[in-house]
């Protein structure tokens, strides 16, 4: 045996073992993989089936109820049900590769939004409309409990295909059951309508009574307020109004671009402006592309000091840096008003950067402009002690509350423990009512 043909067999021999290497490490990983799928489905199915029975035994609770008090509390009791189930449904997306449950989630999306009908009315008994809809919500949760019961039991020892079957089965069930009947329904539709009236924005309500500019003066406004983004670049720059309209809350609003003496574009912003000179948004046109950027290495102190300069420009108000989040190629910075140590929120100011290139992407203050005429209540009539005290006996309080302004509502929030998922709970800093929490799965 020559030495050629002694190398040849020695390569097939490594090619062999590789190759079986490899299938055995891809089987291994694929094993894996469908152990997680397996352990997903089970905890997910478990946890449908948990609050599921709730749902329907709230629902259950709602029609022996001898009070309307009592049947508002259960058909409370429900609605919550509901939204955590949605939640489920909605993450399983990302864990699990089951069709879309659209009869599911109609039923249970459909049944929360209906259910807060029912639960506002005040007399001894409910309506037959009524009656009736919270019955095909009990029999949709009744017939999809043993579906879920089954995925849980199999979740261990069948395929995911046995599952994907179960589900299936379980889709077409349900798709078979009469659905919650909103559409058409005149009392429902009052109710909703009561909930939430339309009342229209007069145009520019927001700036109403400020001093106006003309064009050429804002385009001055936008050039100082863009700074260097638009100081760079060979021979003059003209900043020019490229289009204008009308917005219901801020009134007359102009964009505003740089180019050439040519009218040649030279920057890829567009500044919005109010009427009355308020900078409103920044926006880049396309985007810029991996072998085009030109890494810059800036931490996040740089870009804090970059979003700063940026802020002091605009000025309108001194605002706090509230919030730093990264997100692929991103990095957000949220600035919020802070008045006599009262965060607002809700008025906040964005700015998006361009990790690679320290490049301003976008600015957007248009949610603090909205609330930009608001009055907010600042002044507390509770202490943070007198509030706590209508604290849940489950919550533990740790570190100081903080006072901040949710839904125009001067609120203490109470950062805590003891409740899996539960990072802060609010109380009315005025009438010490509870006011909800911040929850995240």
């Amino acid at each position: 045996m020559n030495v050629r043909t002694k190398s040849i067999i020695g390569l097939l021999c490594v090619t062999t073992l590789a190759g079986a290497y490899f299938s055995y490490t891809e089987h291994q990983d694929n094993r894996q993989w469908e152990q997680q799928q397996q352990r997903n489905t089970q905890y997910w199915s478990q946890m449908q089936a948990i609050y599921l029975r709730e749902f329907d035994y709230a629902l259950a609770e709602s029609l022996a109820a001898s009070t309307f008090t009592d049947r508002q509390a259960a058909l409370q009791s429900a609605i919550e049900s509901a939204n955590v189930i949605l939640q489920y449904v909605r993450s399983a997306s990302a864990t699990m590769n089951f069709p879309s449950w659209s009869s599911y989630e109609w039923f249970i999306t459909e049944g929360s939004r209906y259910l807060a009908y029912p639960a506002s009315e005040k007399g001894m008994l409910l309506n037959p409309d009524q009656l009736e809809q919270i019955q095909r919500l009990r029999t949709f949760a009744r017939t999809a409990q043993p579906y879920l019961e089954q995925m849980r039991k199999k979740a261990f020892d069948s395929s995911s295909s046995d599952i994907q079957q179960i589900s299936t089965e379980m889709e077409e069930a349900l798709s078979q059951l009469p659905s919650v009947f909103t559409s058409g329904n005149k009392a429902f539709n009052e109710f909703l309508y009561n909930q939430n009236p339309y009342i229209p924005l007069k145009p520019g309500t927001v700036f109403a009574g400020e001093t106006t500019y003309t064009a050429t003066e804002l385009a001055a406004k936008a050039k100082i307020f863009m700074g260097e983004a638009w100081n760079k670049g060979a021979g003059k720059q003209i900043v020019n109004m490229a289009s204008g309209g009308s917005s219901p809350e801020f009134g007359e609003v102009m964009d505003f671009r740089l180019s050439d003496t040519e009218g040649k574009s030279t920057s890829s912003y567009t500044v919005t402006l109010s009427k009355s000179g308020h900078v409103l948004q920044v926006r880049r046109k396309g985007s810029i592309s991996k072998d085009a950027a030109v890494e810059q290495n800036m931490d996040l102190t740089q870009f804090i000091a970059v979003a700063d300069a940026w802020m002091t420009r605009w000025s309108d108000e001194r605002l706090t840096l509230a919030a730093k989040e990264i997100k692929e190629t991103s990095i957000y910075l949220t600035y919020i008003p802070v008045r006599e140590q009262v965060s607002i929120p809700q008025m906040k100011v964005v700015l998006q950067f361009d990790r690679r290139t320290g490049a301003l992407k976008s600015f957007d203050a248009s949610k603090y402009f909205t609330h930009y005429n608001k009055t907010f209540p600042i002044h507390p009539k509770l202490t943070a002690k007198q509030a706590s005290e209508n604290l849940g006996p489950k919550v533990n309080v740790s570190g100081n509350p903080k006072l901040e302004i949710h839904n125009s509502k001067l609120l203490y929030a109470f950062s805590v423990t003891g409740i899996e998922g539960v990072s802060h709970v609010y109380i009315n800093a005025l009438t010490g009512a509870y006011e909800g929490i911040n929850y995240s799965l």
